[in-house]
């Protein structure tokens, strides 16, 4: 008898847990589909394009999930920031709107660790760069000085300095690079200022650093740059093209990840709109509404 009874309350959980993943399912989808609408295609690449440079063939949300994308689980599932170099006080302040945005848009708990000095990188890995000023070798930085730093607990570490970095020395320079099998990246946000940061160009570097390490860490999260919409997942070939490009996750890409790391969609996007109310970021915060009026 007591065989029969935990045989019975084992089959109706079983078709609890199958009601409620298919009602979450619906709902993911059908939030999706409406802001499906917000959507913007990209136009035809022209010259100095990334699409028009690299041909591209975007990813499926089938091709996304064959690919065994990395996922938090109990052992893993913070975000770490690592800043390395020595910061003003208004650059330690974008650091930490940087943090809160990359909670927000992952949904995922994000710590920032203690700040290392440039000392930390040798002579072997610096050089004079082509205009003629200090630049520090992106794999170095992120496979042993940010490597070394990766908690057990971490899905994901990204380090930021204030130098300017270069991959190798074939390249002048570089933004930000990741290895993506590894949970690592590095940015820098030497060339997002247009030159010392003020308040005066805060806002711009802001917007390009939450851009540039939403990207990244996208990637590690298995994210391929998006062809199909305007999205923060587009590839970029220079700074005016990364300024051209937008926060928003598209609906396909959004998809993908909320599949993933399974989020609630309507209480990210509200804290979305929330950080860009309090930092006076216009013109996402109206891409954001735009979502909030589809689905409401």
């Amino acid at each position: 008898m007591k065989s029969l009874i935990k045989i019975t309350i084992a089959f109706y959980f079983f078709i609890l847990v199958i009601v409620f993943t298919s009602c979450s399912s619906g709902q993911r989808s059908s939030y999706l589909a409406k802001v499906s609408k917000n959507d913007v295609p990209l136009p035809k690449p022209k010259a100095g394009d990334w699409l028009f440079s690299h041909k591209e063939t975007g990813q499926s949300l089938a091709e996304f999930r064959n690919s065994k994308p990395l996922k938090p689980n109990k052992a893993t599932q913070t975000i770490y920031l690592k800043p390395i170099g020595s910061f003003t006080s208004l650059q330690l302040r974008e650091i930490e709107a940087c943090r809160a945005y990359l909670e927000i848009f992952f949904q995922i708990k994000t710590v920032i660790l203690k700040r290392s000095g440039n000392e930390s990188v040798p002579a072997s890995a610096r050089r004079l760069g082509p205009q003629q000023h200090e630049q520090l070798l992106a794999t170095y930085l992120r496979d042993t000085v940010i490597a070394k730093e990766k908690a057990k607990d971490a899905i994901a570490i990204m380090g930021i300095t204030e130098m300017d970095l270069y991959p190798d020395p074939k390249w002048n320079y570089v933004f930000g690079l990741a290895s993506y099998q590894k949970g690592l990246a590095v940015s820098s946000v030497f060339r997002l200022q247009n030159g010392p940061l003020s308040e005066k160009n805060y806002k711009l570097s802001l917007m390009r650093l939450l851009k540039i390490s939403s990207h990244e860490i996208g990637h590690i999260f298995g994210l391929k740059h998006c062809i199909y919409a305007s999205c923060v997942m587009n590839g970029t070939n220079s700074m005016l093209e990364t300024d051209k490009s937008i926060l928003r996750l598209c609906s396909n890409c959004q998809s993908k990840l909320n599949s993933s790391l399974n989020f609630d969609n309507e209480k990210r996007l509200m804290e979305l709109i929330n950080f860009f109310t309090l930092n006076n970021m216009q013109s996402d915060l109206i891409m954001m509404k735009g979502d909030l009026s589809l689905v409401q």
